[in-house]
C-alpha cells in the first residue's frame, strides 16, 4: 500500500506545525501571564491615586479660615418677606433688626383699547424709543405688523430696549378690552427712562398712552435707619450679604442673623475624616492576606504604602497649635478632642455631636487648629501633595514605573510573536520541502508499481514508503 499524503496546512503536517509553534508561544503565555498581574497592580495603584486625589480635593475647604468657615442667615418668621444669599469669603457674622417699608416698583404704560389686538389697522408709521445706551432706536411697522400684537412682537425684538410689550384683555371696556401694556425691565430708579412715542399715518384706528404708572424704590429700615433702594435685588445689601424683598409689612420688624453654620462645617470634617479613612482602608485591604492571597497582583508588604500609612498615623497623634487670646500663648489640641477617634479597626471615627458642640464654644480657635499653619489640615495637605505632585511625587513615579513595566513586557511579548512568527515562516518552508520530496517519491513507487508489478514485495522503496 502506497503512502497516505496530507497536503500541507492540514492532516498530519497542520497539527506537527501547530504543536512546534504551540510550543514556542510558551514564554509568550508566561509573559502575557506576568502583564495580567501587573496591570492588576496598576489598576490597583490607580485607585489608591485616585483616594489621594479625592482627599487633596477635600482639603481645598481647608485651605483657609474662611474656606473652612461656613455662614447661614436666619430670619426668624420673616422668610416670606426676603431670601438671602452669602458670599462666605467676604460676609462676616452679625445681627441687624430689619423692616421692609416699601417694595421697589416698575414704571409702565398702559394703551388705549382695541377691539381686536391682531387686527392691523394703525396705518404704517414708527416707534421711536431710547435703548440702553442712550441711543435713539426707530422700529418700522410696515402695514402687515400694524396691530398692537405686532407692535409687541417687534418691541420684543430689540433687546437693547430697556422695557418689554404685552398684549393684554381689560374687561373694563367691554368693546375694546386690549391693550398693549410697556413695563421697564427693571425695578426702581435703575429703569428710568423714556416710554416710546409712536408715529402713524392712515390708521383706521389711533394708538396713545392711556395712563401710566411711576416707579418708586424700596424702602428698608434698617437698624434704626430708613434705607433706598432701586430695585428688591440688593447685592451687597451687607458686606458679601445679597437680599431679595418679597413683600413690604411697615408694621413688621424682624431680625437677620447672619451666623457661623456649624452644620455645614461638621459636614466637611466628616467628609475629611472619611477621605483619611479611604486611604487607610486601602492599605488595610492589601495587607490583609492569607494562604489563599494572591500577592503577586496586589501589595502586600508594599513598603511605600507602610511609609504612607505611618505618616498618615503620625499626624494624626499630634497635637495642633491655635493661638490663646487670653494667655497670648497656644493651645494645643488634640484630634479626640474635636470628636475623631481611632476605632480598633485602625480606622477614624467621627463624633459629629462632639466636634460640632466644641466649635460652638471655641469655633474661632478650633478653626485654627484644624486650618492653621501648624493645623491639622495644613500638615494633612503637606504630606499629601508631598505624595501626590504631579511628576516627582510617589504617587507618579509609582504609577509610571508600573506603566514602565507593563510597557517592557508588551515589548517583550512583541519580540517573541516576531520570534515565533519567523520561526512558523522556517518550519512551513521545511515541511513544504519535505512535502515535494515524498510526492517525488511517490510518483516513482507509482511508476516502479507499473512497470514491476511482481517485484513490489520485494521493492525497498515501496516499503520505506508503507507500500
Amino acid at each position: 500500500m502506497g503512502l497516505r499524503f496530507d497536503p500541507i496546512g492540514g492532516g498530519q503536517f497542520k497539527q506537527a506545525v501547530k504543536q512546534i509553534i504551540e510550543a514556542e508561544r510558551e514564554p509568550i503565555k508566561r509573559l502575557e501571564a506576568r502583564k495580567t498581574k501587573e496591570e492588576a497592580r496598576l489598576k490597583l495603584f490607580q485607585e489608591f491615586k485616585t483616594k489621594f486625589a479625592t482627599l487633596n480635593k477635600t482639603l481645598e475647604d481647608f485651605s483657609s479660615f474662611k474656606k473652612f468657615r461656613d455662614l447661614k442667615a436666619d430670619l426668624g418668621d420673616a422668610t416670606g418677606l426676603m431670601s438671602v444669599t452669602i458670599d462666605k469669603d467676604t460676609a462676616e457674622p452679625g445681627t441687624y433688626t430689619m423692616q421692609i417699608d416699601q417694595l421697589a416698583e416698575r414704571t409702565s404704560v398702559i394703551s388705549n383699547g382695541f377691539k381686536d389686538p391682531d387686527l392691523a389697522e394703525l396705518g404704517i408709521g414708527f416707534v421711536v424709543a431710547n435703548k440702553r445706551n442712550g441711543e435713539t432706536a426707530e422700529i418700522f411697522i410696515d402695514t402687515d405688523n400694524a396691530s398692537i400684537r405686532g407692535i409687541s412682537r417687534l418691541i420684543n425684538q430689540r433687546s437693547d430696549l430697556p422695557f418689554h410689550a404685552s398684549v393684554i384683555k381689560d374687561a373694563t371696556d367691554f368693546e375694546k378690552p386690549w391693550r398693549l401694556l410697556l413695563t421697564s425691565k427693571k425695578d426702581g430708579t435703575e429703569a428710568v427712562g423714556e416710554f416710546p412715542d409712536f408715529y402713524f399715518l392712515d390708521g383706521a384706528e389711533e394708538l396713545y398712552v392711556h395712563d401710566d404708572h411711576d416707579f418708586q424704590n424700596a424702602l428698608i429700615m434698617l437698624d434704626g435707619f430708613e434705607l433706598e433702594a432701586e430695585g428688591n435685588d440688593i447685592k451687597d445689601f451687607l458686606q458679601g450679604v445679597n437680599v431679595h424683598l418679597k413683600q413690604a409689612r411697615p408694621d413688621q420688624t424682624f431680625t437677620l442673623k447672619i451666623e457661623e453654620d456649624y452644620q455645614k462645617i461638621s459636614g466637611k470634617m466628616k467628609m475629611l475624616i472619611e477621605n483619611v479613612n479611604g486611604v487607610l482602608e486601602f492599605i488595610y485591604k492589601q495587607n490583609a492576606i492569607d494562604e489563599q492571597s494572591d500577592t503577586s497582583s496586589t501589595f502586600a508588604g508594599d513598603t511605600s504604602l507602610q511609609t504612607v500609612e505611618y505618616r498618615l498615623r503620625n499626624i494624626l497623634h499630634e497635637g495642633f497649635a491655635a493661638g490663646d487670646p487670653e494667655s497670648e500663648g497656644f493651645k494645643f489640641y488634640f484630634l479626640h478632642q474635636l470628636g475623631v477617634e481611632f476605632e480598633k479597626s485602625g480606622k477614624l471615627k467621627f463624633n459629629e455631636e462632639k466636634f460640632t458642640k466644641n466649635l460652638e464654644n471655641e469655633f474661632d480657635m478650633l478653626a485654627e487648629a484644624i486650618t492653621g499653619p501648624y493645623g491639622f489640615a495644613h500638615q494633612l495637605k503637606t504630606i499629601v501633595d508631598g505624595y501626590s505632585q504631579f511628576g516627582t511625587g510617589m504617587l507618579s513615579l509609582r504609577e509610571q514605573g508600573l506603566r514602565n513595566r507593563v510597557k517592557r513586557i508588551d515589548d517583550d511579548i512583541a519580540r517573541k510573536e516576531m520570534q515565533v512568527e519567523r520561526k512558523a515562516k522556517s518550519v512551513t518552508e521545511q515541511f513544504a520541502r519535505l512535502q515535494a520530496s515524498l510526492s517525488g517519491m511517490q510518483r516513482q513507487q507509482a511508476a516502479l508499481s507499473a512497470t514491476l508489478p511482481a517485484a513490489n514485495a520485494g521493492n525497498p522503496i515501496a516499503a520505506m514508503l508503507g507500500g
